[in-house]
């Protein structure tokens, strides 16, 4: 017996041993890997911030073009974004655009390509593009416009690939080499300002303690509010969001914009195109509670939001997220 017990005792030394050593390897990975947490999600409150929304210090924010392919989940940095649209391209796959305000996570994406209503977004803040490839239609309007972007493609130093994902979902950047890069190719952007204001605002509208946005099949989103911390969470498919370190995707607001979506052939594939020219109906989420509201763009921009009675939309302080989001499709409160 006590033979038996040496024996037990000793292999269990042994997997402590490896153990130990699959952990070393594991923090001797190269720093440039994606690592993906497997825990469940915190729910921290939003961490203290110095800054609120994308130019507030005076820089030209950078708008990171982020994939949501299931490929592409986790995400990295995206927890850590101070605004971030979301919006349907082909065959109504989201995508983001990611905009950091003091914040410097390890690393965002996997990036991907840029589509031109994406470059109308950036304009309208004041913004650099961050992006690899773009369709046809962007790629005419970087080069005829001159547009301020910062292309994998042209400029490949502040990017790199994870060679654990598979490529195209691989693509990742470092905030302050892709902010070196805009102060060196860039320096006259100038920033332009937000569609949104941070403070109290009224306690109008309908309760909202959850909000389901069905872009498509793996696509469809549910923000459910937490009361305790004043946040909304996000899921998508069915599941938390969850950045690549385990940390929830929250939003302290959520402003849907119901835009006009369409999808063209170009060049012998699909090509999606959102209408951000005129007015249309806004949805302003926050607090638990959802108000009615309008936006509006002239041609050239900048997007403008206004709640129906005509006041300015005013959020609290924290991260945004503005879902542009196809009319005619799903959209609905739940009670809980």
């Amino acid at each position: 017996m006590r033979t038996r017990q040496r024996r037990l005792a000793a292999a269990a030394a042994l997997a402590g041993v490896a153990a130990l050593g699959a952990l070393g390897v594991w923090l001797a990975a190269p720093r440039d890997e994606i690592r993906v947490a497997l825990r469940e999600p915190s729910l921290p409150m939003p961490r203290a911030r110095e800054t609120f929304w994308p130019g507030e210090d005076g820089d030209a924010p950078l708008l990171v073009v982020v994939e949501n392919t299931p490929q592409a989940r986790p995400q990295a940095g995206l927890a850590d974004a101070c605004l971030v649209y979301a919006m349907p391209t082909e065959a109504l796959i989201t995508r983001f655009l990611a905009a950091f305000c003091d914040a410097t996570p390890a690393a965002v994406g996997p990036i991907r390509s840029v589509r031109a209503f994406m470059l109308d977004l950036a304009a309208d803040l004041g913004g650099i593009t961050v992006h690899a490839g773009y369709s046809a239609e962007a790629r005419a309007r970087i080069a005829r416009e001159r547009l301020p972007v910062i292309n994998e493609f042209w400029t490949a130093g502040p990017f790199w690939r994870d060679p654990a994902r598979r490529a195209p979902h691989n693509l990742y950047a470092r905030l302050e080499r892709l902010r070196a890069v805009a102060r060196q190719h860039h320096p006259h952007v100038q920033p332009r300002g937000v569609p949104y204001r941070f403070g109290d605002g009224s306690e109008g509208g309908v309760e909202a303690p959850a909000v389901v946005l069905d872009y498509a099949p793996q696509y469809a989103v549910v923000y459910r509010y937490d009361h305790a911390r004043a946040i909304y969470f996000r899921e998508q498919d069915g599941q938390p969001h969850l950045d690549s370190d385990g940390q929830p995707v929250a939003a302290t607001a959520i402003l849907i914009a119901f835009v006009r979506w369409w999808q063209t052939d170009e060049r012998g594939g699909p090509s999606s195109h959102l209408d951000l020219v005129g007015t249309g109906r806004l949805a302003v989420v926050a607090r638990g509670r959802l108000q009615e509201g309008t936006w509006s763009r002239a041609a050239g921009g900048p997007l403008r939001f206004s709640l129906a009675d005509g006041a300015p939309v005013v959020v609290p302080r924290g991260p945004v997220w503005i879902e542009l989001f196809p009319r005619g499709r799903p959209f609905e409160i739940r009670r809980l």
